[in-house]
């Protein structure tokens, strides 16, 4: 049992480790070649503080801004889906249209709605689709 809790130790010091070794890369990389936009004074020191800075930061602070910045990430992400699904169905009302076959057109109607709403229904019906296939 107290094997268990040693090792889950050495294993969340060895994690930790590993995140300031990263971010410590990180800094001297941005140092060395992005100097004119990282501008970092206090050699090695700094390094050290800086790299050590953004470990902590990451583990404690970036994921309470991961929760509240869920909402803008939601709204990006619906924007995109809208685009690519509106992107399909002009390809697909250009596509109909452009092969000219007797009786068979496509048009959406009702403007910048009319889109955005065959778009997301088009979209959710993909997602249907992939999720039941897959």
């Amino acid at each position: 049992m107290s094997e268990d809790k040693t090792e889950k130790r050495a294993n969340t010091a060895m994690r930790f480790a590993f995140r300031v070794f990263i971010n410590v890369g990180v800094v001297i990389f941005l140092t060395n070649y992005f100097g004119s936009f990282f501008v970092l004074g206090g050699g090695y020191q700094g390094i050290a503080v800086v790299g050590l800075t953004f470990t902590v930061l990451n583990m404690l602070i970036v994921p309470i801004l991961n929760v509240l910045s869920l909402p803008i990430k939601f709204i990006a992400w619906m924007i995109a889906f809208i685009l690519v699904n509106a992107a399909a169905i002009w390809l697909t009302v250009w596509f109909v249209a452009s092969i000219g076959i007797m009786g068979v057109s496509l048009a959406i109607e009702g403007g910048i709605i009319g889109w955005i709403i065959v778009s997301v229904i088009l979209g959710m019906g993909n997602w249907v689709v992939k999720a039941v296939v897959k």
